[in-house]
């Protein structure tokens, strides 16, 4: 893994190690569950808009789980080309 790569995986651990980050992913995610209660949907266009809504939160909610997975795959692939 090159310098950069290793910079930008490095930044994003920090921030989720922060308090603030913490925070931010609680309350997202309690914004998430209420607009994912679909039981006051008046109709379809409003169903539409909040399951963009949620999908929308969803993205920032699993940014941790989605930049660790993609440094765990960059870490193998680069352990892999050392075996070669």
């Amino acid at each position: 893994m090159d310098n950069e790569l290793e910079v930008y995986f490095r930044n994003y651990s920090a921030m989720f190690l922060s308090d603030v980050f913490k925070e931010l992913i609680s309350e997202l995610t309690a914004n998430a569950t209420q607009l994912a209660d679909i039981q006051t949907v008046k109709d379809a266009d409003e169903l539409h808009y909040r399951k963009g809504q949620v999908a929308a939160l969803a993205t920032v909610i699993n940014l941790e789980a989605t930049v660790t997975a993609n440094r765990d795959q960059l870490e193998a692939e680069s352990a892999g080309d050392l075996d070669v």
